[in-house]
């Protein structure tokens, strides 16, 4: 190889590898740890292992964080993540504030999907904000908390998740975001664009 032409692929090279580093101090990070699960009840032992299987299914677009308890085939978001509990994933998002929404779930009976959602299913809108720093991360830290309940005498165990907002390393705020409230919407009372 010539002198002209390394001289010209260094340059080329080095221009690259900026652009690449330009691009990621552009964009911040955002961490969605989902801690392992703790329990209120005693599990048994195939119980508890079936429950360690599982996860939290979270997607994120158009300055929005959704996370859903319902089945991801009944809610019109795109939510490709499945993180389970004890990890983590990373995303590079571009900067702003992102609105945090879940949709839960309780299980209250009704021989049907539509009854079920109908019966137990609300949506818990923008319940937490949290802001994309460039070059910065955002910790989403989720803390899943195993209860009890029944209907039509069969249990079911639902994760209570208490989520906490960290950014620059300090906790900026902390809240149950399922929890069934006066400000919850209920499935057949909710007419935006989460659900088809």
């Amino acid at each position: 190889m010539t002198r002209g032409r390394r001289g010209w692929v260094v340059v080329l090279m080095t221009g690259l590898w900026s652009l690449s580093v330009w691009a990621q101090e552009t964009r911040g990070t955002l961490v969605v740890d989902v801690k392992q699960f703790t329990s209120e009840v005693k599990l048994k032992e195939k119980i508890e292992n079936q429950l360690k299987t599982g996860g939290i299914e979270w997607g994120v677009a158009e300055g929005q964080l959704v996370v859903s308890l319902v089945n991801k085939r009944f809610i019109r978001f795109e939510l490709p993540n499945l993180t389970r509990y004890g990890t983590s994933k990373n995303l590079d998002l571009e900067p702003g504030t992102y609105r945090l929404t879940c949709v839960g779930f309780i299980p209250e009976g009704g021989l049907s999907v539509e009854k079920a959602l109908k019966k137990g299913a609300y949506f818990n809108l923008d319940i937490q904000t949290f802001d994309v720093v460039a070059g910065k991360t955002t910790t989403i830290e989720v803390h899943p908390t195993i209860q009890k309940k029944s209907t039509f005498f069969v249990k079911f165990f639902t994760p209570e998740l208490l989520v906490r907002v960290i950014e620059e390393g300090a906790v900026k705020t902390e809240r149950v975001i399922n929890e069934r409230t006066d400000a919850s919407i209920a499935w057949e009372d909710y007419n935006g664009t989460l659900k088809f």
